[in-house]
């Protein structure tokens, strides 16, 4: 059934039927009951697309994320899910698989009407393309941030954090410190290097590149890294690890060529998903806010989608350190 079939039975305009489907209040009660007879009687069901492409806000969002495998991203989501809940939005979410070109045709909902606004959780687009959809839409970077203009942002100090977590294992008596990270074009990767080597300046601990290992964030590659950096001669007695699925590989690689943690070698993830705490020995690790961090996000999402004051500003949220069975002091080296 349509509107206008609508319209027809009830004796009325189809802008009419329109205002009650709308629930508005320039419809008389009479009028506005028998309208609802027909619709009822007939089972009708609004058009939800055409009304979205007449309406100025559809009250949808996009979060478009690399993957759902990974526990960070969903905790992520929840978030964001809550905080559009509180408003009435409803939150499609949209993996890329990291893919440029398929993160271009999600935009393209924004281009047509079809969602209000997009969180990205880690962007494949370079800051300027970001810039130049930030400019035509509201955009809110999560987790791995770039610095284009016209968009917000919201994630931890990576920095500091691989500084905190590697200053933990100095502090320890570790000073044979190897690096497992993910993929080099990431902003954080950069950022936690840099944290990573500015633990090491500050203890006067040479930087040895043959200790800094990349690869995927995954669990395979965690464990292949952690084989190529036990077959060294001069192996490190100590390993940060860039996120906590590397880290539980990581453990793994140590366990398999018949180490053990934390005796042999110290481990130290970051992220602090569920599965640190699944791991044997249990992860040390750096905490992210995950819930939080989209929560915040969509927070600055609904204010640039709403109000005409936009905000262009990146929120630093706090991280720690949480301490567990897979790092122990040891004696000065």
């Amino acid at each position: 059934m349509t509107i206008q079939e609508v319209a027809q039975l009830a004796g009325v305009s189809v802008a009419t039927v329109s205002r009650v489907l709308n629930d508005s209040s320039l419809v008389k009660e009479e009028t506005r009951n028998k309208v609802l007879s027909v619709i009822h009687k007939f089972n009708y069901q609004p058009n939800l697309l055409g009304r979205d492409l007449r309406r100025s806000e559809t009250m949808k969002v996009l979060v478009l994320t690399p993957t759902l495998e990974q526990s960070i991203f969903s905790d992520i989501v929840k978030g964001i899910e809550n905080r559009g809940k509180e408003d009435g939005y409803y939150v499609l979410v949209c993996p890329t698989s990291n893919h440029a070109n398929r993160e271009r045709e999600l935009f393209q909902m924004l281009q047509h009407r079809l969602a209000d606004g997009v969180i990205v959780i880690s962007s494949t687009l370079s800051k300027e393309e970001l810039s130049g959809l930030g400019q035509k839409h509201s955009i809110v970077q999560c987790l791995e941030i770039t610095d284009a203009s016209y968009t917000c942002g919201v994630s931890i100090d990576d920095e500091q954090a691989a500084f905190d977590a590697v200053s933990h294992l100095i502090e320890l008596g570790h000073r044979r410190i190897a690096l497992i990270g993910g993929p080099t074009l990431n902003n954080s990767t950069r950022l936690r290097e840099q944290g990573y080597r500015r633990a090491l300046n500050q203890s006067d601990i040479p930087f040895r590149q043959e200790w800094v290992k990349y690869g995927d964030y995954d669990h395979h590659d965690g464990e292949v890294l952690t084989n190529e950096l036990l077959e060294l001669q001069h192996a490190p007695t100590s390993i940060f690890c860039m996120n906590d699925s590397m880290a539980i590989g990581c453990v793994n690689a140590i366990s398999k060529a018949g180490y053990e943690v934390p005796e042999d070698f110290a481990v130290i993830g970051f992220d602090n998903t569920r599965e640190a705490t699944m791991s044997l020995p249990a992860l040390t690790t750096i905490h992210q806010p995950k819930y939080d961090l989209g929560y915040t996000a969509m927070n600055l999402l609904i204010h640039n989608m709403t109000s005409k004051e936009k905000k262009y500003e990146h929120v630093t949220l706090t991280h720690q350190l949480i301490e567990r069975a897979s790092t122990v002091e040891k004696e000065k080296e």
